[in-house]
């Protein structure tokens, strides 16, 4: 029997204990003046007996453990029904001999309850037969039968202490039954309401998943229009320039013509190489593969600062290296926003500070350009490229929020989650 069961059958027992012993005060007191002209008397004390030992019980109920009180209230309920079937009584022994099998049953490890119903049959079978052959079992004239006003007093009052125990125990019963099930069909609506909020939650992240994944692609499609745009626009008229010059040094036939076309075929072919050596940086820069992210983003700001009117305030702290994927992501999402700043901002100045806080990779970023509306945080088409920076940062766990004033500059506060450690 589990806590909950213990308690219950203890509160059932102690209060039938203290009903008990109540009920059977004027119920002993009937039982002994009605067998004064007994043959003997030594069995009208016995009842008596029984309910001091009873009382004694009601008193000290608390401190008994709930095992060996049950059986002791089982033994005295038998031996009551033993007393009335020794009477002669095996209408008010059955009625003992049922109230002890129900309490037995409260035992339920074991067969008790089926072994002292088979004990109890057994005695009213016996005692049934023997008063029906008139072979009576019984040594003494107790003359109980002629008190017809204790026959019906004990009676009723068999009845009204049986009947209202076996209700007591049904009802508490049914009560306890009643209220598991009202517990559990509650429990039941909880578990449905954490169901369909889970299936919820998963439904949302699968569409939370899915966005991100058409955002990463969407990503890596304006990465390809973009070095597509850079060979295009970049290196192709170069080459177009350098296939021009080489077509007119073969067709010059005087060697002072062809001097200036070769110094012009060149400088071509190195401006052509120093484009093939800046698409190549965007694309895989190999300065950070080899030196890491700080130094790759200092000599980046620094050519910036040398060809524009842009100044650069920048404070890394004691940031060495950090994984490869990580430090890629930082150093475009950095550059596009100075690209956008730039382009669109027309500031005199860029501030980046970075560092690194419980485990969190946090980067600061804000110019005293023009800003933006907030329209174009979230608005398609600007130019700005807000979402792919947003998409890049959220791959890695991370968060970027970006904030303006308009004329009053913008900013963009970075944090990336540095779980695979830092490489210093």
């Amino acid at each position: 029997m589990n806590k909950d069961q213990n308690s219950l059958i203890d509160r059932i027992t102690n209060n039938s204990i203290v009903f008990i012993s109540v009920l059977s005060i004027p119920l002993n007191i009937i039982i002994f003046f009605a067998l004064r002209e007994s043959e003997h008397q030594i069995p009208r004390y016995f009842p008596p007996f029984l309910g001091l030992i009873t009382i004694i019980a009601a008193f000290v109920k608390k401190n008994i453990p709930l095992k060996p009180k049950l059986w002791g209230f089982i033994t005295i309920l038998f031996m009551t029904g033993c007393y009335n079937l020794f009477l002669g009584l095996i209408d008010m022994a059955s009625l003992w001999f049922v109230l002890a099998i129900v309490y037995a049953l409260f035992i339920s490890e074991k067969k008790e309850a089926l072994i002292l119903f088979g004990i109890s049959f057994l005695a009213v079978f016996v005692a049934g037969i023997l008063m029906m052959t008139k072979v009576t079992f019984i040594p003494l004239q107790y003359k109980f039968e002629s008190c017809q006003f204790a026959c019906v007093a004990v009676r009723i009052l068999h009845f009204l202490m049986i009947g209202s125990l076996i209700y007591y125990i049904l009802s508490t019963f049914y009560r306890e039954i009643r209220k598991n099930i009202a517990d559990l069909r509650k429990q039941s609506k909880d578990l449905e309401d954490v169901n369909r909020l889970l299936e919820q939650e998963s439904f949302e992240k699968k569409i939370a998943q899915q966005k991100l994944l058409e955002a990463v692609i969407l990503t890596e499609e304006q990465e390809r229009k973009r070095l597509a745009a850079d060979l295009h626009d970049g290196l192709g008229p170069v080459l177009s320039a350098v296939n021009l010059f080489f077509q007119a040094y073969i067709d010059a036939s005087d060697p002072a013509h062809k001097e200036p076309i070769e110094k012009k075929m060149k400088a071509a072919i190195d401006t052509a190489i120093d484009d093939v050596s800046r698409i190549a940086h965007n694309i895989s820069p190999h300065i950070l593969e080899k030196f890491g992210f700080v130094k790759a983003l200092e000599i980046f700001t620094s050519t910036i600062a040398a060809s524009s009117a842009v100044q650069f305030k920048t404070d890394f702290g004691t940031i060495r290296r950090f994984d490869l994927k990580r430090e890629l992501t930082l150093y475009r999402t950095l550059t596009e926003l100075i690209h956008n700043t730039i382009k669109h901002a027309g500031a005199s100045q860029i501030t980046i500070r970075c560092g690194i806080t419980n485990g969190m990779l946090t980067t600061y970023y804000a110019d005293n350009g023009c800003g933006f509306t907030d329209g174009k945080i979230e608005g398609a088409g600007n130019g700005i490229g807000f979402t792919s920076l947003r998409n890049r940062i959220e791959s890695l766990g991370g968060t970027i929020i970006l904030k303006s004033n308009p004329p009053d500059g913008m900013s963009a506060q970075i944090e990336i989650p540095l779980t695979d450690g830092v490489i210093q």
